[in-house]
């Protein structure tokens, strides 16, 4: 068997406000960085990183970070088309960013989503004493709609690796799956690079508001 053929690519969408947390998230996933003034996404990049399981076979995650504020609302929708799984993210400090996800976030996977999508329901924050979200509700909520619950703080990395090794266990049904350690593309997302032509920047492939708005009207690549 090839090493192509060991490897299944595997896309993974952040989806829930503005200020949740998402970006962070991936930042200590991929890099091990927290920034306090790490600014909101305004329109989309993926980050990847590799599990290995059933003992040689790998599964490339390509994580998207996706734009929380309303205005790029629009333009998220064409990430859920051929996703494998969703992180619904909120601030368990904000109760109005856990009702944004039971009411806009879900109703739009449902809606453009895949039916087999892998769901997880992400309680961010948790280095924070204030808790305007019960937990209790929360991981009730998460049963009606079949996902899995965890409770991640981007600031300590606290469930930052179990969030993902969640998911990745679920969809190869192997419990021992791993992180690959030695992972070459996540290495290269820590090591200062010039951008290039092709828009890549840190091993990170960065879309502005312009290239979504493009890309819905068939003018320029696709994105994902």
């Amino acid at each position: 068997m090839s090493n192509e053929s060991k490897v299944k690519a595997f896309k993974v969408v952040m989806l829930g406000e503005s200020g949740v947390g998402k970006t962070s998230i991936i930042s200590q996933f991929i890099d091990q960085i927290f920034q306090d003034d790490l600014q909101s996404s305004t329109g989309g990049t993926f980050s990847t990183k590799t599990f290995i399981y059933n003992k040689d076979k790998e599964l490339k995650f390509e994580i998207w970070d996706t734009a929380g504020q309303e205005r790029y609302r629009a333009l998220t929708k064409m990430f859920y088309k051929d996703a494998n799984a969703a992180v619904l993210v909120y601030d368990k400090t904000l109760k109005e960013t856990f009702d944004e996800l039971k009411g806009y976030w879900i109703a739009q996977i449902k809606e453009y989503g895949p039916k087999d999508l892998i769901l997880v329901l992400c309680a961010n924050k948790n280095d924070l004493d204030e808790e305007k979200v019960d937990e209790g509700e929360a991981r009730e909520y998460a049963k009606t709609i079949n996902a899995s619950y965890c409770l991640t703080s981007a600031k300590n990395r606290y469930g930052i690796d179990d969030l993902f090794l969640s998911i990745a266990k679920k969809y190869t049904r192997d419990e021992n799956a791993k992180i690959k350690s030695d992972d070459d593309a996540s290495k290269e997302n820590s090591e200062p690079q010039e951008e290039d032509n092709n828009g890549n920047y840190n091993g990170k492939v960065k879309l502005s508001q312009a290239d979504f708005s493009e890309n819905i009207k068939g003018k320029k690549k696709k994105c994902c």
